[in-house]
C-alpha cells in the first residue's frame, strides 16, 4: 500500500522543517507542531535519549491550552517501557493515561490512544515522539506505517543534530571534571529560569565544596588533584537523575541544577551526594589513597532569586556556613539571600 500523495507531501515538508532547524528544542517543536497536522489529536511530544539511555526526556510539546501540563506530568518516559509498547517501531495503544504517573491526570482532558513513534539515527535510538488523541477520536488505522516513513525521512535532520550536540560538547565539557564547565552554567541558568518563567514550576540548585582538596595538592601534586576532582565529578553524577545537570564552578566547586524540584528535595539529593563523596578513598597517588568529606549548600528558584545569579550566590552562601560550622554537611539557603542577584 502507496502512501497517499498528499500525506507523502506532509510527511516530506514535516521533515524538511526539521531539517532546517539544528538545536534540540526546535527540530521537536517543529516536529510535534507538523504531527498533529499529520496525525490529528490534542497534543504532540517530542524526547531525545537521555545520556545514559534509560529513558527519554520531553523538550518540546504542542497543542491545546494545557500542552505545557502534560509537558511536566510526561517529562521523563522510562526507555524500557518505550520498548515495550512499540518494539517494532510505530505503534498505537489504546489508552495514553498509561504513560502518565500516578496522579498527573489532573488538569488534563480525558485522554484516549496514542501514537508511539521511536526516532532512530542509524541502527541506534535518538528519540522519541508520542501523539495523543482525545477520547473517542481515534488515529487512522494507517497513522503508524505514516509514522514510520515520517520517522525515515527524519534521520538526516537527527544526524546533523547529533553532531551539532557532538561538537557543541567540546565546548560546554569542563576540562578536568567530567561534567559540564562554568560557562554553560551561566547560559543554562538563564534558560531555567526563563522556561520556570514561562511555564510556571521551579528548579533547585546544589552548591558543592569539596572539604581539604588543597590538601590533595599540596601534598601529592595537581596532577593528584585533577584526579581526585574527575573520581568526584564521576561520583556526583552517579547520584542524581538524567535531567538534572552537573557542572564544574571553579577550583574545587560545582554546581548541580535539579530542574522540578524544591529544597527539601534538593536537601535529600544534597545529602546522599555528600555520602557518595565521603564513601570510600580517593587515589592520589600509586599506593596512596585519601578521604575527603563534601560541603554543600541547596538554594531554589523562585525563592532565592529573582535572577539566576540570586540563586547560585543563595546556595554558595548555604555551602560556606556549613563550611564555617565544621565541614561534611548540607545546608539550606535563608530567605532574603540571593535576592540581589540580577533578573
Amino acid at each position: 500500500m502507496t502512501t497517499a500523495p498528499h500525506a507523502r507531501g506532509a510527511i516530506l515538508d514535516a521533515a524538511l522543517a526539521a531539517t532546517r532547524r539544528l538545536d534540540r528544542e526546535g527540530i521537536y517543536s517543529s516536529l510535534a507542531e507538523d504531527a498533529l497536522r499529520l496525525f490529528g489529536g490534542i497534543f504532540a511530544l517530542g524526547f531525545v535519549l537521555g545520556p545514559g539511555g534509560d529513558d527519554y526526556e520531553c523538550c518540546a510539546a504542542a497543542g491545546v491550552v494545557p500542552a505545557e501540563r502534560i509537558r511536566s506530568a510526561l517529562a521523563v518516559l522510562d526507555a524500557g517501557l518505550v520498548r515495550h509498547l512499540a518494539p517494532g517501531g510505530p505503534a498505537l495503544i489504546d489508552d495514553a493515561e498509561i504513560l502518565l504517573p500516578t496522579g498527573e491526570q489532573e488538569g488534563l482532558p480525558s485522554l484516549g490512544g496514542a501514537l508511539v513513534v521511536p526516532l532512530a539515527v542509524g541502527d541506534g535510538p535518538a528519540g522519541l515522539l508520542i501523539v495523543i488523541a482525545a477520547r473517542g477520536e481515534p488515529f487512522a488505522s494507517e497513522a503508524p506505517r505514516t509514522a514510520a516513513e515520517l520517522a525515515r525521512e527524519l534521520e538526516p535532520a537527527l544526524g546533523n543534530l547529533r553532531t551539532v550536540e557532538s561538537l557543541r560538547d567540546l565546548v560546554i565539557r569542563d576540562d578536568t571534571a567530567d561534567c559540564f564547565n562554568r560557562r554553560y552554567l551561566d547560559q543554562s541558568l538563564d534558560d531555567e529560569v526563563e522556561r520556570c518563567r514561562r511555564f510556571g514550576g521551579g528548579f533547585a540548585l546544589i552548591f558543592v565544596d569539596m572539604d581539604n582538596l588543597k590538601d590533595v595538592n599540596t601534598g601529592y601534586g595537581h596532577a593528584a588533584g585533577s584526579r581526585v576532582l574527575y573520581e568526584a565529578s564521576v561520583r556526583m553524577a552517579r547520584s542524581i537523575r538524567s535531567i538534572d545537570r552537573l557542572y564544574r564552578y571553579g577550583g574545587d566547586e560545582f554546581v548541580i541544577i535539579l530542574p522540578g524540584t524544591g529544597l527539601e528535595g534538593a536537601r535529600e539529593v544534597a545529602d546522599r551526594i555528600r555520602r557518595e563523596l565521603s564513601r570510600s578513598p580517593y587515589e592520589a597517588a600509586a599506593g596512596a589513597a585519601v578521604r575527603l568529606s563534601a560541603s554543600a549548600g541547596v538554594a531554589a528558584w523562585p525563592e532565592h532569586g529573582p535572577g539566576a545569579r540570586g540563586v547560585v550566590e543563595a546556595g554558595d552562601a548555604a555551602m560556606r556556613r556549613v563550611k564555617d560550622a565544621g565541614k561534611d554537611g548540607v545546608g539550606v539557603a535563608r530567605r532574603g539571600e540571593g535576592t540581589e542577584g540580577r533578573a
